[in-house]
């Protein structure tokens, strides 16, 4: 009797473990590019278990264009997305799926000022798309952060980036605020009221340098051997996988997965794609602490080398 209740439990973990992995890893990650005007650009990423359901084109598109129809009445602003295009990546386990699409009219823009937000108080908007996940917003140089609310998780102003962990704090009080830096005056008018002169002054230099350079060129020449150049040395190219792997074992053989990023300079996406190459081969494992991710190099590949 013990071995059948043994077979018959077994039989159940076979079903339903498979099952559960498959899903417990999905993650998203929506890219929003602020641009000049007031268009966005929209990159989502999704990583998934190759098991599960992934959206078509034509049923993302379709929820795309629910959300953005619900901010356009919201808003009483006229709003038209152009869809770019869709690429699946798979490695062993996994799938990153990568959407993108430009949202036409997305942001207000007033007096050198660009205002994000009221195409959030479309209900739950982020749970029509995919869920929660990482917010990764930029925005264009010659621009700076005024406002912003909900406090972003980290904010550097040298790349124009702002990152939210999770959209749970994305509600109908979202206000990004974006200000035109002003110009610092520069010598720029002294330039070009004096254009004539110093055009002519660089030309006299000019002509100069050259005749000097042919005179003492005549002179050495026949006198100078050339001299045979070393053979460069063969640079050991670095793969992005072994780049990040020594990485981690250098510096203990755990990181967070947003240091990786920043160490590598690699996009957040293609670091979530090396990772899920490295996990599913069994080199590093990935697990959330807060709401963070950490990396850690399995046992057999943590000695430092």
């Amino acid at each position: 009797m013990k071995i059948r209740i043994l077979i018959f439990m077994i039989l159940l973990i076979s079903l339903f473990f498979p099952c559960r992995m498959a899903n417990c890893d999905s993650t998203v990650e929506y890219n929003i590019r602020i641009n000049n005007g007031s268009s966005a650009t929209w990159i989502l990423i999704q990583n998934v278990g190759v098991n599960s359901s992934i959206d078509t084109w034509q049923q993302f598109q379709s929820k795309v264009m629910s959300i953005v129809e619900k901010a356009q009445s919201e808003t009483a602003r006229e709003m038209s997305v152009e869809f770019e295009s869709m690429s699946i990546s798979r490695s062993g386990s996994y799938a990153v799926v990568e959407y993108s699409f430009n949202w036409l009219n997305f942001s207000e823009i007033e007096n050198a000022k660009i205002t994000i937000g009221d195409v959030f108080q479309a209900g739950n908007f982020f749970l029509q798309l995919y869920g929660d996940g990482e917010v990764n917003m930029t925005y264009p140089s010659g621009y700076i952060v005024e406002t912003v609310s909900p406090q972003p998780y980290e904010q550097d102003d040298s790349r124009q980036t702002l990152i939210w962990v999770g959209t749970a704090d994305f509600t109908n009080d979202t206000n990004i605020v974006l200000e035109k830096e002003a110009l610092t005056p520069g010598p720029m008018d002294a330039l070009q009221q004096n254009a004539i002169i110093i055009v002519s002054l660089i030309a006299v230099v000019s002509g100069s340098l050259v005749v000097f350079y042919l005179f003492r060129y005549r002179q050495k020449r026949g006198r100078e051997a050339a001299a045979k150049p070393e053979t460069p040395s063969v640079l050991e190219i670095e793969s992005d996988e072994e780049k990040i792997v020594k990485l981690i074992r250098h510096s203990g053989g755990s990181l967070y997965q947003s240091t990786i990023t920043d160490r590598c300079g690699f996009s957040k996406a293609k670091t979530s794609q090396i990772l899920s190459i490295l996990e599913s081969k069994g080199i590093v494992h990935r697990h959330k602490k807060g709401r963070q991710k950490v990396v850690t190099l399995t046992d057999e590949n943590s000695e430092i080398q």
